[in-house]
C-alpha cells in the first residue's frame, strides 16, 4: 500500500484481526510467562461495579494493548482488563506485542510515528478505537494508584533503571533478577487493592466515550 493512499475500514478491522487474543499471545509466550498470565487470569476478580459497568456497555469498542513481554506491568495489569474485557462482546481486545512485526498498528493509526512513540511511551499502552476505527482514548501503562508503590520500589532499589540500559551479562542477570522481584510484588498489590483501582479507571474511561446522557446514567449508578 502507498503512503498516499486511503485506509479502508476493512484493512484495519483487517488488521486488528491480526493481532492476538489473550488466550492466543499467552500461548505463543508459552513457558513460565504462559503459565504466569494464566494463574493472573485466574486471580483477577471483577468487581460489581466493574461487572455492571461493561454487562451494560452499550458502544462497540476495539481495544489494542500494544505492550512488552517481559514488562512486569504487562504481567500485572493485563490480565485484570482481559478478564473484565470478557465480560462484555462489545469490548473486543487484541495484543501486539513490541516484539513482533508493528504493521498493524501502523495500519490502525496511520497517523502515529510508530518509532517516536515507542521511545516516548511507557508500555503496556491500550489504544481504544470505535466502531468506525478512530481513536478514542489511549491508557496505560498502570493505574495512577500504582505510582506511589512503584516509586517506593524504585527508592529501594534505585540501580533497577540504569541496570536496564546496561547490556553487560552482569547487569543483564542483576536486571532479570529485579525484574522477577518487580513482579512477584506487583502481583501481590494487584491481588490486594490495584485490581479493584485498574478496573474503576478504566470504567471511568469508557463511560467518558458513551452519549452525554448514557455516561450520566452510568455515573448515577456509581452513585458518583
Amino acid at each position: 500500500m502507498n503512503s498516499g493512499d486511503p485506509i479502508l475500514a476493512e484493512d484495519k478491522l483487517l488488521a486488528f484481526a491480526q493481532c492476538l487474543t489473550f488466550q492466543d499471545y499467552s500461548q505463543w509466550l508459552g513457558g513460565e510467562r504462559n503459565l504466569l498470565l494464566a494463574r493472573r487470569y485466574t486471580e483477577s476478580r471483577r468487581t460489581p461495579a466493574a461487572q455492571a459497568a461493561v454487562n451494560s456497555y452499550s458502544e462497540s469498542l476495539a481495544v489494542l494493548a500494544l505492550l512488552t513481554d517481559d514488562d512486569p506491568d504487562t504481567v500485572a495489569v493485563l490480565p485484570v482488563l482481559a478478564r473484565l474485557f470478557d465480560a462484555s462482546p462489545r469490548l473486543q481486545l487484541r495484543i501486539l506485542s513490541d516484539s513482533l512485526d508493528l504493521a498493524p498498528l501502523e495500519t490502525l493509526w496511520p497517523e502515529l510515528d510508530v518509532a517516536a512513540a515507542l521511545e516516548e511511551w511507557d508500555l503496556p499502552q491500550f489504544l481504544i478505537f470505535d466502531d468506525d476505527w478512530e481513536l478514542q482514548a489511549q491508557w496505560g501503562p498502570r493505574p495512577r494508584q500504582a505510582e506511589e508503590q512503584l516509586s517506593a520500589w524504585l527508592q529501594r532499589y534505585p540501580e533497577y533503571e540504569a541496570l536496564a540500559d546496561d547490556e553487560s551479562p552482569a547487569a543483564q542477570a542483576q536486571f532479570a533478577d529485579l525484574t522477577v522481584k518487580l513482579t512477584q510484588e506487583m502481583r501481590a498489590w494487584y491481588n490486594s487493592t490495584l485490581s479493584a483501582a485498574c478496573q474503576q479507571e478504566v470504567c471511568e474511561l469508557l463511560a467518558t466515550l458513551l452519549p452525554a446522557e448514557e455516561s450520566a446514567d452510568t455515573e448515577v449508578a456509581r452513585g458518583g
